[in-house]
This record gives C-alpha cells, sequence and structure tokens, in this order.
C-alpha cells in the first residue's frame, strides 16, 4: 500500500507540476507572433559618427539620426510639418516637403474607449539596455547596465509623481544586434498583460549632441527627444496619432523639447499596441543627466494627453502570487489525498484543522475526545 500511495502521489504532483508550467507559460510566457508586414526593424542603426544626415531638397539640414533611413521614411517636425526621404546616398538622405498635417481629431475614439477601471499604468522598458552617454558612463555601450536605464527610471518618477503607475521593466535584451527587437517582444507583451494606458521604448539616439539640445528656462539644458513610430505596422496609424498627441503636448508647455517624429521603415514592436511609441532621449555624446531630465518632463506631461489619475492595481505579481497559492493548495490536497486513502478520511482531516467537531467518519463520531449515541 505505501508502494502504491509513493507513486500515486509522484504521478500526482507530476501533473500539478506540468499543468502548472503549461499555464504559466499560457499566461505570462506566450508571446503574439510578429505580424508578416512588421518587419522587426529598427536593428540597421548606426553608431558613432556613422549616422545618418538628412536634409532638404535646398541641402539645408532636417535632423540627424543613428536609425536607418530608407527612401519613403517620414518625418513631422515639432511645427506639424512633414517630409518623405526620396534619395538615400550612402549616409546622407534628401527628403521632399509633403506639406502639413491634417488636424487631429479633439476627442478620439481610442482614448475614449478601454480605459482601464480603477487604475492608471504606463509601461516603459529598454529593447537596447546597452544604451549609454559618453560623457556620464564613460562608454556609449555598457551590456544589460546602460545609461538609458536610468533615464527610464526619470520618466518612472516623474510619472509616479503625478500618482500614475509605472511597469518599468529593467529586463536585458541584449546583444544589440538584429534579434533584440524579438528579445524585447516578449518584454512588451508582459507589460501588456497589465493593460497600461500607454508603453513606451526608450532609448538613446546616435550622432552629434548639439541637434539634440535644448535649454529651457528653469530646467537649463536637456536632451530632446526624437519619437519614432515604425510605418510597416498595421498599428502605424493609431501609434502616429498618440505621438502627435504627446508632442504637441510636450511642446506646448516645454517648447522645442521634441524634436519631430520619425516614421521608419520597422515594426519596433508596436503592432502589440496603439499606444505604443519609441522616444529616442538624446545621443552618445549628450550627458545622461541632460536625458534624465528630458525624459522627466516628458513623464510629467503623459498623464495629461492620456486623461488618466493613479490608483491601486494587483497587477502581474499578484497574479503570479495567485497562481502559486493556488498550485500550492491543489498540491496539499492531492497529498492528503493519497496519503489518507479516502475522501472520507480527506474530509475529515481537513475539517479538524478548521475546528470543526462532530465530522462522521465511518461509523464513529469525534466531538473533542467524547463519543456520544
Amino acid at each position: 500500500m505505501k508502494e502504491r500511495s509513493k507513486r500515486l502521489l509522484g504521478i500526482a504532483l507530476l501533473i500539478i507540476v506540468f499543468a502548472g508550467a503549461g499555464a504559466y507559460y499560457c499566461v505570462y510566457v506566450r508571446v503574439p507572433p510578429r505580424p508578416v508586414s512588421a518587419e522587426a526593424g529598427g536593428w540597421d542603426e548606426r553608431h558613432g559618427e556613422d549616422y545618418f544626415r538628412v536634409n532638404d531638397e535646398s541641402n539645408r539640414l532636417i535632423f540627424t539620426t543613428g536609425h536607418a533611413v530608407t527612401v519613403g521614411d517620414e518625418f513631422i517636425a515639432e511645427d506639424e510639418t512633414r517630409c518623405q526621404v526620396v534619395t538615400v546616398a550612402g549616409n546622407v538622405a534628401t527628403a521632399k516637403s509633403l506639406g502639413k498635417m491634417e488636424s487631429l481629431v479633439e476627442f478620439p475614439a481610442m482614448e475614449a474607449e478601454a480605459k482601464p477601471s480603477g487604475t492608471s499604468t504606463v509601461g516603459i522598458y529598454h529593447t537596447h539596455s546597452d544604451e549609454s552617454y559618453l560623457p556620464s558612463d564613460g562608454s556609449d555601450s555598457i551590456p544589460a547596465k546602460g545609461g538609458v536605464l536610468r533615464v527610464g527610471t526619470s520618466m518612472a518618477s516623474a510619472l509616479d509623481k503625478k500618482g500614475v503607475k509605472v511597469i518599468h521593466s529593467l529586463t536585458p535584451h541584449d546583444p544589440h544586434d538584429a534579434g533584440a527587437y524579438d528579445r524585447s517582444r516578449r518584454t512588451a507583451a508582459q507589460i501588456l498583460r497589465d493593460k497600461p494606458m500607454a508603453l513606451f521604448d526608450v532609448h538613446r539616439d546616435a550622432g552629434p549632441a548639439e541637434p539634440y539640445l535644448k535649454d529651457i528656462p528653469g530646467q537649463g539644458e536637456v536632451a530632446k527627444a526624437m519619437i519614432v513610430v515604425g510605418r510597416t505596422n498595421p498599428k502605424s496609424s493609431a501609434n502616429l496619432s498618440f505621438a502627435r498627441r504627446l508632442m504637441n503636448a510636450v511642446n506646448a508647455k516645454y517648447p522645442g523639447l521634441v524634436k519631430g517624429i520619425f516614421m521608419g521603415k520597422a515594426g519596433f514592436n508596436q503592432d502589440l499596441y496603439d499606444r505604443s511609441l519609441l522616444l529616442e532621449m538624446g545621443t552618445e555624446k549628450t550627458t545622461r543627466e541632460a536625458a534624465e531630465k528630458g525624459a522627466a518632463l516628458i513623464g510629467s506631461v503623459v498623464p495629461s494627453i492620456l486623461g488618466v489619475s493613479g490608483g491601486p492595481s494587483g497587477g502581474s505579481t499578484g497574479r503570479a502570487i495567485a497562481w502559486i497559492l493556488g498550485l500550492s493548495v491543489a498540491g496539499t490536497f492531492v497529498y492528503l489525498w493519497v496519503s489518507t486513502g479516502s475522501w472520507g478520511e480527506l474530509r475529515a482531516k481537513v475539517m479538524g484543522w478548521f475546528g470543526a467537531g462532530g465530522v462522521r467518519v465511518g461509523g464513529g463520531r469525534k466531538n473533542g475526545g467524547a463519543g456520544t449515541n
């Protein structure tokens, strides 16, 4: 009987372990596949002096970036004028003007829908977790511990001060290669299980510091931001609408802090969510402190465009604890069932734990050790 009980107990525990692992995978690990139309993109980026210059048709500089620039890419300046890249020769691109952007709808449906009840959450993560700032960090790349993580923390702190809950993932996605966006997709998908109102992938760009620096009264020198939208993903229109709202709101309070929106031939995992954006905070040649200040100012404005306020939330941690407790309880009951040998004995033992006297077991009755007829 003992050997049989041990075998049954082992089988039961294995079933619980595999069932729990399967459930955890389905809820926390499984990542939505990347649409065929949304290229991983963004991996073909330049470093140091090997950056792109984008000029207008009169050869005047529009912007610089370490992102790969291709024909068809677009840039929306802070004044909402739009241009499109028509030629690329080496690291120099030429863009033609497309005129002014159309006005945004005042009350878009996407912002009126699906506001999470009882909580306001924003997610922050870092696809390129190595990105750093030479003047402050001593290197432009520190694997898994780049200065950009502290820039994300600065943005998170500003949001927190506004009463917004922040899920800031410091999960590294190194190396800085073609697979970084595929690795960070898992992180983004996990954050989205908590239904945040917005999701930001915080980076730093490459190139000279000057185009990314701004002196803001009362703040001193801060690093500007460039918002990046992947134009090949199926949610690019919604992403762009959110990007424009963010740029306009930030620049209304801190003129010129967001220098523009770059729409590159990439996906950047933004197909996962309508309000998912990539933020470039300064370059490797700006100080990390300037980037931290810029990120904090942007973070302080984000709640105003979302119309959100802080509130308690159990989040993914609470769900994980619930899974663990559930599996523990199930394991305990299976163990008791095997060791007692019958449901009746199991029920008697459980009721006994809770001080429930008078439980009938077979033909007898227990009641504080005193029998009755």
